[in-house]
């Protein structure tokens, strides 16, 4: 049973706060002072990418007026908390011409401790159990799924030593590579196909 003693309430890793609450629409603009990250852009790179590392240039700029504290830093993960959408990200560690902003749809997860990596602690959030989970405690009492940052405190993860966190990252981008590699491979094939498809439509007539 020593998976049991590894695991850990994410409050006790980790500091957790929600983004920043917004008056009114986000306005995006093409030169802005900070960058503004929102659920729809973060799940269309995620989409499109098929990777958990997001950086600044990846989101749409804002004219930020408000505190430095909103800032957010490398390693935080961006964990949902509504729309029934719940795949974390984690904020690369690539230096940002401008800062990055988190709307309140989003709670922040900053790790503590120096024994929990924060890409790990992306990855675990994103495995299907834990994303079942967070499912089912966001859809209780509520027609709109909401996750609150109480229930995201009491989640409960399995952290392993760092050297067994590492490995898992590593087995995971090559993981992703692979995917990446198929992908391209598939569409490399459908376009091959589609070419011989008009040939042969063109023999015909």
């Amino acid at each position: 049973m020593k998976h049991i003693q590894n695991l850990k309430c994410l409050a006790d890793i980790a500091d957790i706060r929600t983004g920043f609450t917004f008056r009114g629409k986000i306005e995006e603009v093409d030169q802005g002072n900070a960058f503004v990250a929102q659920i729809k852009d973060v799940r269309k790179h995620q989409d499109e990418s098929g990777n958990d590392q997001i950086s600044g240039d990846k989101l749409p700029q804002i004219n930020w007026e408000g505190k430095n504290n909103a800032f957010v830093e490398a390693g935080t993960i961006l964990l949902p908390s509504r729309g029934g959408y719940f795949r974390s990200a984690c904020v690369s560690s690539e230096i940002h011409d401008l800062p990055i902003v988190a709307s309140s749809q989003f709670i922040l997860v900053s790790p503590t401790s120096d024994k929990v990596i924060p890409e790990f602690l992306c990855w675990s959030l994103n495995r299907p159990r834990t994303q079942r989970y967070l499912e089912d405690i966001a859809s209780q009492g509520s027609s709109i799924p909401m996750l609150s940052t109480s229930a995201a405190k009491e989640l409960k993860l399995e952290v392993p030593s760092l050297k067994t966190q590492h490995k898992i990252l590593h087995l995971n981008r090559m993981w992703e590579q692979e995917q990446k590699l198929t992908q391209a491979l598939l569409k490399n094939r459908e376009t091959m196909l589609q070419g011989m498809f008009q040939q042969l439509l063109k023999e015909t007539e």
